[in-house]
């Protein structure tokens, strides 16, 4: 739990009402907006998610909704962008319909989007709120969007994650576009969060080379304690446990959805010994790289 001055205790939570499990880099989500809150009549109380980003996308209906200290009144159709670790609750009624999407932030700082992630920025580094009224078609491109990854989220077609991950990076940009006509900033922390998304970023393109969390503090131009504490507030978590999330994450893709060797793995991360990538790979998942790679064989 997380206390909040205001407020009292916030929860952080995977999503809205579920206790966090083991993290999950890959974690992707997409339900109904009736289906959660439905169960909680119709009101989603203060609360924070570690290292996720959220769009709750209202096709038509009412919201109130609160970031931090700022309380927003809304209809659809609307987008509203919620970074991870950002304090936020919402009030909703029968009548509302839309979506909600929650992705982990380490899939947004993929290096495979190296040149796409400067346009995301803007969601990315605080909350905000961006009206669809008067602009029907992409509205409705929207609409069509998250019906389509709805879909692709319960179906187990071909090259589903792909189209999943294609179309939630559209569903980004046309959200990134309406944003330039005046969306409604709803978080006053951009300051420290720009900092903190640089930090992401040289993770992303350097987390193969194993560097030491003094050298990314020096290119960062601060302390070491500095940064533990910027990514304590906005992540939950130390430096290096960021940095060890992104070398987990990147060895889970290469063993699902490669026939790589586990020694191939550990040399591609830049490991040196192998054993000492099936020993750090254990202490992150509790299981060995085998073990993963059955387990998720077994699954699919």
């Amino acid at each position: 739990m997380c206390l909040d001055p205001g407020t009292g205790p916030v929860s952080r939570f995977a999503l809205y009402g579920e206790k966090p499990g083991a993290d999950d880099p890959e974690f992707i989500h997409i339900e109904d907006i009736q289906v959660r809150s439905s169960l909680y009549e119709w009101r989603i109380a203060p609360h924070m998610h570690r290292r996720m980003f959220q769009i709750v996308y209202l096709v038509d209906g009412p919201a109130d909704v609160q970031i931090e200290d700022t309380q927003v009144q809304t209809a659809g159709p609307c987008a509203i962008c919620v970074p991870g670790n950002v304090v936020h609750s919402f009030t909703f009624t029968p009548e509302t319909l839309g979506y909600v999407v929650t992705v982990s932030e380490a899939l947004l700082l993929d290096v495979g989007h190296r040149e796409s992630r400067g346009l995301f920025d803007p969601l990315l580094l605080e909350a905000r709120v961006i009206p669809f009224e008067g602009d029907q078609a992409r509205a409705g491109f929207i609409a069509t969007l998250l019906d389509q990854m709805a879909h692709e989220f319960q179906s187990r077609e071909i090259g589903r994650n792909a189209m999943f991950e294609w179309l939630f990076h559209a569903l980004l940009m046309a959200i990134r576009r309406q944003g330039e006509t005046g969306g409604e900033t709803a978080d006053a922390r951009t300051g420290g969060r720009n900092i903190f998304s640089e930090a992401c970023r040289l993770i992303e393109d350097h987390y193969r080379e194993h560097m030491t969390v003094a050298a990314y503090a020096t290119l960062l131009e601060m302390s070491q304690t500095r940064l533990n504490r910027l990514c304590h507030r906005f992540a939950g978590k130390t430096f290096l446990d960021l940095l060890h999330d992104r070398l987990t994450l990147e060895a889970q893709r290469h063993l699902i959805y490669t026939s790589a060797t586990i020694e191939m793995v550990s040399y591609e991360l830049g490991f040196g010994d192998p054993g000492y990538f099936c020993r750090f790979f254990r202490r992150r998942t509790g299981m060995t790289p085998s073990e993963f790679r059955r387990e998720r064989q077994a699954g699919q």
